[in-house]
């Protein structure tokens, strides 16, 4: 099943999959447009004469008798929100010892920045990232979260500290600077990737971190909840009567510290494993389909991590499932449906089961290429989180030999369970397994068959056709015999859907078998009608068949795709569609 060769060099992988990449792209566009000033507040705002007295608090959402609390008053700038939502979202939930409270504030520019995104009037590539944000700040702020508070038009259109409203790093930063004035008992901090920004901020007094940095500190306090020993809070801020913290506060902070870790090891784990996806998706579509793969892709780029599971599974059975063991699509769904859940909330289970998944991912791929080198290079930095996972762990949890042992027992219980979902797939206790394994292997035989076909087929209508091995010898031959593949694949699915449509019997195995005896393709194996519908109507044999049908009806949406490609140039052509008659 496995076959080694030297996989071509990934070119979507090299562009399109390169998060950091894409992370820098933002932030440096997006200060090249604050310079050039293409995201200016209107005119008439800058020149707004209002009373900040009685209007600040009512207008901003901000509680006007909490201002002598020790709050934790974080800036969020618009390329944090872009390319780090996650974290975000994180952070608004987050405990840190010393404060009474963290609360993020979003700076009126910044809202205006991603609303011209979100309409594709700036950076219009990001605006697929401006627009969950924008529903990230509106939900919040519809729900009157007190952990969320917006810089009103009122405070955005004051005059402070002569700094100019011609740039927006100045309004990003005069909140900032308005804040520290408002709630003097409060620290503010100043989180943007922007390093010029941090610059103007450390120079203004104002703490400025980049979101790995704020990472890392708010990290090390909730390790460390000692508040005389917080690494990013001046001695003049702290307060000499420092009370003990509950043990209940204490393990706040440890999940609000194992929260933002989490967050961190899956940010890093989506951009290490989607290099990775990314190279062995475009290899082996590229083998499979040729110069058409573009077209008959499922996602286009670019991609998520999320994106790049969904193509795994679109294009199982077409492409992967005849390369690779069919137990690892078990694994791919797996680690899809656990990066959906991490989206939501990251837990210790989750992430564990993430970086487990993506290790015996990489590694079944390993034995078939190491994909221009790319391959290995991911598998020692998923290796690395595996490693960095642990240690925190045992940072975490020092003396928990009890939690050992119960995660021991969870994760024995957890393998012998994910065992039992892949013997279904791969052998069943029936009362004729032998006879019924024979009937299943001549279905399995016809996938094979239409693959192999239709495989050359995509490569002799690909645009480098003359450079390609396919067993048809020219253009029009492979047109129509895609036309002979469309409809023996509407068959073979007319035929299973009869099959699994509620309250089936016996006569609705006869579309199939009739199917299978037309084609001869029983040649090695005799069985009745009575034989097949007794092999479909066991529980797994059912459940392959439901998975089956779902891949054919992939595989046809993509012979129809091939087909609208050409179908102009073999209509002008005034090719007849009867005009072969080949067989599968």
């Amino acid at each position: 099943m496995h076959r080694s060769f030297e996989a071509p060099c990934s070119s979507v992988s090299s562009e399109s999959i390169q998060d950091t990449d894409q992370e820098m792209q933002i932030v440096e566009e997006l200060h090249a447009a604050r310079v050039g000033k293409s995201v200016d507040l209107p005119g008439e705002l800058m020149n707004m004469e209002i009373d900040l007295e009685d209007d600040v608090h009512s207008s901003s959402g901000i509680p006007s008798n909490n201002t002598s609390d020790r709050k934790l008053l974080i800036v969020i700038d618009t390329n944090i929100l872009m390319n780090h939502l996650k974290f975000v979202r994180i952070l608004k939930t987050t405990e840190v010892p010393g404060f009474d409270k963290l609360v993020l504030i979003i700076p009126w520019v910044v809202m205006q920045e991603l609303d011209r995104m979100k309409e594709g009037k700036l950076l219009k590539h990001a605006q697929h990232k401006a627009i969950p944000a924008v529903h990230f700040i509106n939900e919040s702020l519809r729900n009157q979260d007190r952990k969320l508070w917006g810089q009103s038009i009122q405070l955005a259109s004051q005059k402070h500290y002569g700094l100019s409203d011609e740039n927006n790093d100045d309004r990003v930063l005069k909140c900032c600077l308005q804040h520290q004035e408002l709630f003097p008992c409060s620290f503010v901090i100043l989180c943007t990737d922007d390093r010029n920004l941090r610059n103007k901020g450390l120079i203004s007094g104002v703490k400025s971190l980049s979101k790995e940095e704020l990472s890392a500190e708010l990290l090390h306090l909730s390790l460390n909840t000692d508040v005389c020993h917080q690494p990013c809070i001046p001695k003049q801020q702290l307060k000499a009567e420092t009370t003990p913290l509950k043990e209940s506060y204490e393990e706040e902070s440890i999940n609000s510290g194992l929260a933002i870790l989490l967050e961190s090891i899956v940010s890093d784990l989506e951009k290490s494993l989607g290099t990775g996806l990314s190279s062995i998706l475009e290899t082996e579509m590229k083998i499979a389909f040729g110069n058409l793969w573009m077209e008959i892709l499922y996602l286009k780029p670019p991609w998520t991590l999320l994106h790049l599971l969904q193509c795994f599974k679109k294009h199982w059975l077409a492409v992967f499932g005849l390369v690779m063991e069919k137990n690892l699509l078990l694994t791919i769904e797996s680690l899809y449906k656990n990066l959906c859940k991490a989206n939501k909330a990251v837990d210790f289970t989750t992430v564990k089961f993430l970086l487990q998944d993506s290790r015996s991912l990489l590694h079944a791929f390993s034995t078939r290429s190491n994909y221009d080198g790319i391959l290995p290079q991911t598998f020692a930095q998923v290796n690395k989180l595996l490693q960095t996972f642990a240690e925190v762990k045992t940072k975490l949890k020092p003396n928990s030999s009890e939690n050992t042992v119960t995660k021991k027992q969870e994760c024995t219980s957890l393998m012998k369970s994910h065992n039992q979902e892949i013997t279904v797939f791969s052998s069943s206790h029936l009362p004729q397994p032998s006879r019924h394994q024979e009937i299943w292997s001549i279905l399995e035989n016809v996938w094979i068959t239409i693959y192999q076909n239709s495989t050359d087929v995509f490569q002799r209508l690909g645009s480098n056709s003359a450079l390609t091995t396919s067993n048809i010898a020219s253009f029009e031959e492979a047109f129509i015999y895609l036309q002979k593949l469309m409809a023996a694949v509407r068959d073979i699915l007319e035929g299973i859907q009869r099959i699994l449509a509620p309250n089936s019997n016996y006569q609705d195995v006869e579309t199939l078998y009739n199917f299978l005896i037309k084609y001869e393709v029983n040649k090695n194996v005799k069985f009745t009608a009575q034989e097949l519908y007794d092999c479909v109507s066991q529980t797994e044999y059912r459940e392959k068949l439901t998975i089956g049908c779902h891949q054919l009806v992939e595989m046809e949406y993509t012979m129809q795709q091939c087909n609208a490609s050409v179908y102009m140039e073999a209509k002008n052509r005034g090719w007849c569609e009867d005009m072969l008659n080949y067989r599968i």
